[in-house]
């Protein structure tokens, strides 16, 4: 069983009355895809910063032909095309 706030409910009926929903099933549907939706983007975003500081990374020492200790360039690149 769910149990909702007097007011949490208010506003479900509120959106059900204007016709923005059809009933509470509906727009809580609608709001659990918009959320699971914005955490795939959420996930995708961090994905693609680790890459482009992986990228970054990798530019700055072959640039500066900095020494990373017993990992060599190679590895490291082959580690961001991994990400």
């Amino acid at each position: 069983m769910i149990r909702l706030k007097p007011e949490t409910e208010r506003l479900l009926e509120e959106e059900i009355r204007k016709g923005r929903f059809q009933s509470a099933d509906e727009m809580i549907a609608r709001a659990i895809h918009a959320l699971r939706g914005q955490s795939m983007a959420e996930q995708e975003r961090t994905a693609e910063d680790r890459c482009r500081a992986v990228e970054w990374a990798l530019d700055f020492a072959r640039n500066r032909a900095v020494s990373l200790g017993d990992i060599s360039i190679k590895e490291l690149i082959h580690e961001g095309h991994r990400l």
